[in-house]
């Protein structure tokens, strides 16, 4: 559909959506540009293929007698509920779902957001439990001061400018901001270099000054972005076979054979040996079992659980 005619139609609609009472073909011939524009014999040709086209995307024009002791005078009008979409309706404990969440974000940026959405869902009539949920947050880190600042040049799409590793100036066009394993990058393109770079928050050693007006920086593509965000991801890990004595009733999730054991293993085990995207997996595989499984071997995935349980023991202490 030509953009000419699409923005036809939308002032068509328009036209016929604020007025509380029906339009005449004259009226609407005069508010509309396109329609003023042409003879009246092409002005009705091109009225009759807009109420068709509207029709066919499921917007209908109502035609109407304007007065009862004159037949042949015709108005037309768009029954809103025909397209109005109902009100958004929270239950409470969706609205205690949406308080829970933006109580999560704490940082100035997020929290500004956060508290945004709560005063809008109070002026719906929704009264949010802001106390309940969980304890959690997520927090940018204390060492990405230059958090906020980046985040607005990100949304505004505007060039900043800031110190990196050492204090040497790089000047970005920022895409995107994105959290890794508990730590913020920001992926853009460095003018300087004029190729895209990833950039670690925690390493930014200056203010971040914004040098270019909003609206200024042009991002590629989603896909091209996340290519490039996941070269922070680890690689792939190895298949690996552990051996493991599990518990009956005990579903592993991985395909098992039975294998002989020659060490002690709690009464009614079954001793099997499972293939794993990597000891980690494994390993978490054990843990989730809250031990109904006993990892046997190899030795190499028994030391990744054991320093998966010291991290749990140091957490625990540090807490204490």
């Amino acid at each position: 559909m030509a953009a000419q005619r699409s923005e036809r139609l939308v002032n068509l609609v328009i036209a016929l959506l604020v007025t509380d009472r029906p339009l005449t073909r004259a009226q609407l011939r005069d508010m509309i540009e396109d329609y003023r524009k042409v003879s009246e014999v092409a002005f009705q040709r091109s009225f009759e293929r807009d109420k068709e086209e509207l029709r066919r995307i499921g917007i209908t024009v109502e035609s109407v007698t304007l007065d009862t002791f004159f037949g042949d005078e015709v108005g037309y009008r768009i029954p809103r509920a025909d397209v109005e979409l109902p009100p958004v309706q929270f239950t409470q404990a969706e609205a205690d779902a949406l308080a829970t969440a933006a109580r999560v974000w704490r940082e100035s940026v997020l929290d500004e957001s956060s508290t945004s959405a709560l005063v809008k869902l109070r002026a719906a009539g929704v009264e949010p439990d802001t106390e309940a949920g969980i304890a959690t947050q997520v927090v940018t880190g204390a060492d990405a001061p230059s958090f906020s600042d980046l985040w607005r040049a990100t949304i505004d799409r505007s060039q900043v400018r800031f110190g990196y590793r050492g204090g040497k100036q790089r000047t970005v066009d920022p895409w995107r901001m994105a959290l890794r394993r508990g730590r913020w990058y920001l992926v853009g393109r460095d003018v300087d270099l004029d190729e895209p770079r990833l950039f670690r928050l925690s390493r930014i050693s200056s203010a971040v000054t914004t040098v270019g007006e909003p609206g200024t920086v042009t991002s590629p593509e989603p896909e091209v972005i996340a290519s490039h965000l996941n070269r922070l991801e680890p690689p792939e890990p190895e298949e690996v076979d552990v051996t493991m004595a599990v518990a009956p009733g005990v579903r592993l999730g991985v395909m098992t054979t039975r294998t002989g054991w020659d060490g002690p293993v709690p009464e009614g085990y079954e001793v099997v040996t499972g293939g794993f995207g990597g000891y980690d997996e494994a390993a978490t595989t054990v843990l989730r079992a809250g031990g109904r499984i006993v990892l046997l071997g190899p030795e190499k995935a028994r030391e990744v659980l054991a320093e998966r349980i010291q991290a749990v023991v140091r957490l625990e202490e540090d807490a204490s």
